[in-house]
């Protein structure tokens, strides 16, 4: 399959960082680019690696980001329960000490098979799913876990789609499922955390 290239424009909207930072990034080799006549690109492929790499250390902790202080603590229901679901060990290690200091209680899987058993025997307020894994990607796990709520007549639990790729197809399909909440890696603290907060504020469960 031939690789994808990308501008310093496109990068850069992406990553929500100025161009002149960007090719400063380039030109140290932080961030992998080549050079297509004169003008910087940036391979598809480098950047999937370079995400990949940097996802454990930056996946959502931003430098001056504050933990939960006593009251946040304070203010998170115990009884909220959150599955999250992605096949790379460290980006579970990370969502799941985040997720365990404002005292949310945490089921992890690498799979999405792994998630559909899951969800027949666990009761869910909110699942977190990526996009890219092995076997069944994470929108149609979505999917499957929605046939299985509605014909087993349980509540639908909220959900939040996260992702280290620039996938425009993958997207497409969340929004045509109504998912609302669509996170690209890194993400900032507040930001997750906040989603989080606002998806649980909306969340019902069958007695």
């Amino acid at each position: 399959m031939e690789d994808k290239f990308f501008t310093l424009n496109e990068v850069s909207a992406y990553l929500k960082i100025p161009k002149s930072t960007l090719y400063k990034l380039s030109e140290t080799g932080k961030i992998p680019s080549v050079k297509i006549g004169k003008q910087l690109r940036f391979r598809k492929s480098s950047l999937d690696r370079w995400f990949s790499e940097k996802e454990a250390n930056s996946i959502i902790y931003t430098p001056d980001a504050p933990l939960a202080s006593q009251a946040d603590k304070d203010s998170v229901p115990k009884t909220k329960n959150i599955l999250v679901v992605d096949d790379d060990e460290l980006v579970l290690r990370a969502i799941s000490k985040l997720l365990e200091v404002y005292g949310y209680q945490i089921e992890l899987v690498k799979s999405g098979e792994e998630a559909l058993e899951k969800v027949k025997n666990l009761i869910f307020d909110l699942i977190i799913i990526d996009v890219r894994m092995a076997g069944i990607d994470g929108i149609e796990t979505i999917e499957r876990m929605r046939e299985f709520y509605l014909s087993s007549q349980k509540a639908l639990p909220q959900e939040v789609v996260i992702t280290g790729y620039m996938d425009t197809q993958a997207e497409e399909r969340a929004n045509k499922l109504g998912i609302e909440d669509y996170l690209y890696k890194p993400f900032a603290l507040t930001d997750f955390i906040g989603t989080v907060k606002k998806k649980l504020g909306f969340c019902s469960r069958l007695n």
